[in-house]
């Protein structure tokens, strides 16, 4: 629970500060020193707690073996519960055991706050019963305003007020006790024991706390009689300590003269001063707070870097050409249709260069181009045509080309704060530069920055607290009604969705979403129904586009980019993730796509081209292309596997592509996050993998098993015994 956390760590910043102050600071005569030390102490414990940095530690992508991570760490699954249907391991069984425990529990908090809000009360109660006695006629003195009392509380004092009884007192011990409560008032001593009140009401299951008071009133006490004697003698004033011992003070908010032990006062007063120089000795609560900050407040955190970052970042750190500009002469451009690669020659040196060039090129040109990155190696496919070539040298990219007299070939692609989707909903990429929350933590202002624009996202409507969202996170934001507040900033309050990019949490409002985006995610055009996408002039027999996540379009150009889009032409089905159509030549291009053949196989392509106006296709591979593997899906099934005979869970191997957290508990492993792991030819993959080696047993929740040839296991439970060597799939029955 976030209370009883909060409470656990303020509780051991008190013990930690106090313990210091113990050890360190108590004997020193540093009054005011100390008494400040302690009252910053004290607001420190409290608020610490209440902080929370992150910092991400990026990290390599590992394989490992069982037997190396004994020492990692794993928290208790939250998404498995128990059943009785399956055997499933005793680290997911907690639920019977605890069910009448967790009713107590859940009664704490409260038991908590009606303590704490019984114990406030009294304490506002008892100041009330000081203001009350405060309004009598006062006689004012020197600043101090003396109440004549006889009875109850007397010779203390209450801010500026004194609760006085002279009737025994000679003039000069009368003196004497006012100057003393004349520092109590002067020093504001009663805000701190106001301070002490309240703290004491929220830690009071902590005796730490009452040590704390009672050290805090004694440095008061020490403070107000080092100013006294200094005026009347250290004699004379411990002489009038003893004199009125036997009076006693009967509530806490106020300051008795002698309520504090009179043995401890009077040592003190003829105490050898500490020497200056230990002053110093404060500074070492400086690391100690930095430590408590450290331990309660910063949390790191293991980022695994997408291999597409890994490799990007290769590319750019290994080849210095990217990002410059060169000039050179054409000295060759290859045959095939896509990609053509055009051979610009600078000096001795001849680069291979990516021909995405929207211009008439031939050998001889001369051309000034802009290097945008490399492909380090490229494989081009043409299954229609039967030919392959590779190229095992790196491709540059280029994203800008000009002609010697400075004519434009190709601009770098313009930079705007958002675009157009086809339901006219903005949407842009950019990183979360700030989250800003109220005293409640729900979120009232996300700013999104891409390094050019800033759009600040009013999402208090929303009533969220968004925490998976992290300041630095790369985000896909989609949007109406922005205003353009300053230059380059646009503010909206209509929030439709934003997404972590890769897409692993999300942030949407249902209303505005329902009216621009269907359930499954495709946008609904000019808000009708769902229709299929027309791209004019080219057939809609030809071409037909029947759904898109995303759909951008250049009317000028007679180009529409989409994103996650089905296309059927003829008998044919593509599904891809980028496609564009291109109406004025007459082309479609699909990178990462599914083909659906007519004869009912399956293939996946890394790009495609189909020439509209020929109606002939040219397919490429980047990689060996694989027909789809048929899936084995739900419960109740169950098959041979091939493990070898000396097969040994020892040898596991597992990965993960985010945080993963392992724990070893004798011979059990327990996997959590997106686990993975590879055992010979098999690989599976799951939400839990657990992997017990006494029983040579391994159990995938919520994944799935495959090999290298054509098996795909996918199911809720999918049991694995490597003794039996098959698999059996189950359903996860809830109790």
């Amino acid at each position: 629970m976030e209370l009883f956390s909060y409470l656990l760590k303020a509780s051991a910043g008190l013990v930690l500060f106090f313990a210091f102050y113990l050890l360190v600071l108590q004997k020193l005569t540093f009054f005011k020193f100390n008494r400040f030390y302690l009252l910053g102490t004290l607001i420190i414990s409290f608020v610490i707690p209440t902080l929370h940095f992150t910092i991400e530690r990026e990290v390599q992508p590992v394989a490992s073996e069982i037997g190396s991570v004994a020492s990692l760490k794993v928290e208790n699954l939250q998404s498995i519960h128990t059943t009785q249907a399956v055997d499933v391991p005793k680290a997911f069984q907690p639920e019977k055991l605890a069910k009448q425990q967790t009713d107590w529990l859940a009664l704490l908090p409260y038991a908590y706050a009606v303590i704490t809000v019984l114990l406030l009360l009294f304490g506002i109660r008892k100041l009330f019963v000081l203001v009350r006695y405060t309004r009598q006629n006062a006689k004012s003195i020197d600043g101090l305003k003396l109440l004549e009392k006889t009875e109850g509380f007397t010779n203390c004092s209450f801010f500026n007020y004194v609760f006085i009884n002279g009737s025994n007192l000679a003039p000069q011990e009368l003196a004497a006790l006012l100057n003393h409560e004349k520092v109590h008032a002067q020093q504001y001593h009663s805000v701190d024991k106001i301070i002490m009140m309240m703290a004491k009401a929220i830690m009071w299951f902590n005796p730490v706390i009452y040590l704390w008071d009672k050290a805090l009133e004694q440095t008061h006490e020490y403070e107000a009689d080092e100013a006294t004697a200094n005026q009347f003698g250290s004699k004379d004033y411990a002489s009038l300590l003893l004199k009125l011992a036997v009076s006693e003070s009967q509530t806490a908010l106020v300051h008795n003269f002698v309520k504090s032990p009179i043995k401890e006062r009077i040592k003190m007063l003829f105490n050898t001063k500490s020497k200056k120089m230990k002053k110093l000795m404060y500074l070492m609560v400086v690391p100690l707070i930095l430590g408590i900050t450290w331990g309660f407040t910063i949390e790191v955190v293991n980022v695994v870097p997408s291999k597409a970052t890994l490799k990007q970042n290769e590319n750019i750190q290994e080849d210095p050409l990217i990002g410059k500009t060169i000039k050179g002469r054409v000295d060759s451009i290859s045959k095939q249709i896509f990609p053509r690669i055009l051979y610009l020659k600078v000096g001795n040196t001849t680069y291979p260069i990516r021909h995405d060039i929207p211009y008439q090129i031939k050998a001889g040109d001369e051309l000034t181009v802009t290097i945008s990155g490399k492909i380090q190696k490229l494989s081009i496919k043409n299954l229609a045509k039967n030919e392959e070539l590779i190229y095992d040298t790196p491709i540059y990219m280029v994203n800008a080309a000009a002609t010697p007299t400075g004519k434009s070939l190709m601009k770098a692609p313009e930079k705007h704060a958002f675009l157009y989707e086809a339901n006219r909903a903005r949407f842009a990429y950019s990183n979360i530069k700030s989250i800003k929350r109220n005293s409640a933590g729900y979120v009232n202002e996300i700013e999104l920055n891409d390094g050019t624009f800033k759009i600040l996202l009013n999402v208090s409507a929303l009533k969220t607290k968004a925490e998976d969202f992290k300041i630095g996170d790369a985000v896909n934001v989609k949007f109406i009604g922005e205003k353009l507040i300053s230059k380059n900033v646009y503010a909206t309050n209509k929030l439709i969705a934003l997404y972590t990019n890769p897409k692993k949490h999300e942030l949407i409002d249902p209303v505005l979403y329902a009216k621009f985006y269907t359930k499954e995610g495709f946008q609904k055009i000019a808000g009708g129904p769902q229709k299929p996408l027309k791209i004019t002039p080219i057939s809609e027999n030809d071409v037909k586009v029947l759904s898109a996540l995303e759909a951008t379009g250049y009317p000028n150009r007679g180009i529409s980019y989409l994103k996650k889009a089905k296309l059927q032409i003829g008998k044919i089905m593509i599904e891809a993730d980028d496609a564009s159509l291109d109406s004025k030549n007459g082309f479609m291009h699909a990178e990462n796509a599914k083909v659906h053949f007519a004869d009912g196989k399956i293939k996946v392509y890394q790009s495609i081209i189909y020439n509209i106006n020929k109606k002939t296709y040219d397919f490429y591979e980047f990689a060996a292309n694989k027909e789809q593997t048929s899936v084995i899906s739900g419960p109740g099934k169950e098959g041979a596997l091939s493990f070898s005979k000396d097969v040994a869970l020892s040898k596991i191997e597992w990965s993960a592509s985010d945080s993963t957290k392992v724990r070893r508990v004798l011979d059990d492993v327990l996997l959590t996050g997106k686990a993975k792991v590879a055992l010979e030819k098999y690989k599976a993959e799951g939400k839990v993998i657990h992997v017990d080696n006494t029983n040579k047993k391994m159990v995938i929740y919520y994944g799935s098993l495959r090999d290298d040839a054509d098996l795909k296991v996918e199911a809720e439970i999918i049991e694995v015994d490597l003794m039996a060597n098959t698999y059996k799939t189950k359903k996860y029955i809830k109790n």
